[in-house]
């Protein structure tokens, strides 16, 4: 059964929707075959086991909370965190063996490393590697932004910079990164530096701020820190998607009067700008707390709208919900309840070849499922969903990228270390909602 939000397709026969149930199952069947073939085989999985002298091997199998990104010719790339450094490795075969890793920081220092807080790696065109991360201070909630970048093929990286600027022992938390394609290279992270100035003159402030600089040299340096929004939610993930050639859409969890903690969403301008702060999700979650469940955002290519997805336990919505925002209409439609079972949460959007793409974790009561659908009409109606893998153990939040021909799965797990997946070409008839 296709999955639809109130639209109901008919066929002209009994037999005719047996016949397209019966298609359904075996292609969800030929994709279960060909994941569960593809794990046995030890040039996709390896888990974290080696230990040398001086402990546990540094490797992406080992380590937590990896990054990933794939370069102009295909290398992968993953950033992740072991034993208080930031490492980057790299692969020339999508993830089959990995390079020995290189540490970002030579000094260690207590680099944040939780779903919601993890390392961001991007690499240009030219192989400039850009790396970013939270540094946790002593102070509970608080840290500073570190940026590094490697020019040399990722053998060196030069020393780790603060960015925030305010030099204010308070929170600079979850930081996101993206380059555009002007080549303006955003850094936004959550902010406390409004909340510690209204202390001081004892006025309210509620929740954090979301700031953001900019560099337009290729990370030499960044701009001052940019106010985009104040009264943001304190610890979720900031989802970003390209807004024109230079400017950016960010996505963030925000306080709506004194404790409704659903979505907002802003266009950025390299310049400090924020044109324009609208709601994006209605859900009315009243919370004095921090959910640590941050969006996710990806631009569409056929409507030229924005792709969205979220946890929420709001009066309104409870569970994993998607929704398609138009910057020019300054609303979201679509609205689409992934999941509803309890312990659901972490989802991830991707948009390939005009397919939609969301990926998240679920729970049966025994395992984290890491579950798929599909959309090919702009999210407009899902494929049901399938269960790519199962684990007991503990696992990291599941990420999607994309080169210009393909979609893989990035995800690390106790059980498996860390798997680098091809998904896009198995799931490309998996829709139901496909003719």
């Amino acid at each position: 059964m296709f999955i639809t939000h109130g639209l109901h397709r008919h066929f002209s026969s009994k037999e005719n929707i047996a016949s397209r149930r019966a298609r359904s199952v075996f292609k969800k069947l030929i994709f279960i075959v060909f994941i569960q073939a593809a794990f046995v085989s030890t040039e996709v999985y390896a888990v974290c086991g080696t230990k040398t002298a001086q402990g546990v091997e540094s490797s992406v199998h080992c380590g937590s909370t990896p990054s990933a990104t794939l370069d102009a010719q295909n290398n992968l790339w993953v950033a992740f965190i072991q034993n208080e450094f930031v490492y980057v490795s790299q692969s020339k075969d999508f993830g089959k063996s990995f390079s020995v890793p290189v540490a970002v920081n030579s000094i260690a220092e207590n680099a944040e490393h939780n779903g919601e807080n993890r390392p961001k790696i991007i690499v240009d065109e030219a192989g400039t590697i850009f790396v970013s991360w939270t540094l946790k201070t002593s102070r509970r909630f608080t840290g500073e932004i570190r940026f590094s970048r490697s020019i040399d093929n990722g053998k060196s990286f030069e020393a780790p910079r603060t960015i925030n600027d305010d030099n204010l022992f308070t929170g600079h938390r979850f930081e996101s990164l993206f380059l555009t394609q002007s080549g303006h290279l955003y850094l936004s992270w959550i902010d406390k530096r409004d909340l510690e100035s209204s202390l001081e003159e004892g006025e309210d402030y509620i929740g954090a701020a979301v700031y953001y600089a900019v560099s337009d040299d290729k990370g030499v340096s960044f701009s001052k820190n940019y106010r985009a929004a104040n009264n943001s939610c304190e610890c979720c993930r900031i989802a970003i998607a390209p807004k024109g050639p230079e400017n950016i859409a960010i996505l963030w969890r925000q306080v709506f009067g004194e404790d409704v903690r659903d979505h907002a969403i802003a266009e950025l301008t390299p310049t400090g700008e924020t044109l324009g702060i609208n709601r994006a999700s209605f859900d009315e979650w009243h919370i004095n707390a921090c959910p640590h469940h941050g969006p996710t955002m990806a631009l569409s290519s056929l409507s030229g709208d924005y792709h969205m997805s979220w946890f929420t336990n709001g009066d309104a919505n409870q569970g994993i919900y998607y929704a398609r925002y138009s910057f020019d209409e300054k609303k979201s439609s679509a609205l689409f309840q992934v999941d509803s079972q309890p312990g659901a949460g972490h989802p991830f959007l991707a948009e390939l070849d005009q397919k939609l793409f969301l990926v998240w974790k679920g729970f049966n009561g025994k395992e984290t499922l890491l579950n798929l659908i599909t959309s090919s009409d702009d999210g407009v109606s899902w494929s049901d969903p399938i269960t790519l893998l199962t684990t007991e153990k503990g696992s990291d939040h599941p990420l999607l990228i994309k080169n210009s021909d393909s979609l893989f799965l990035s995800w690390h797990s106790d059980e498996f270390g860390y798997i680098f997946l091809q998904v896009s070409n198995n799931t490309r008839q998996l829709s139901d909602n496909e003719n």
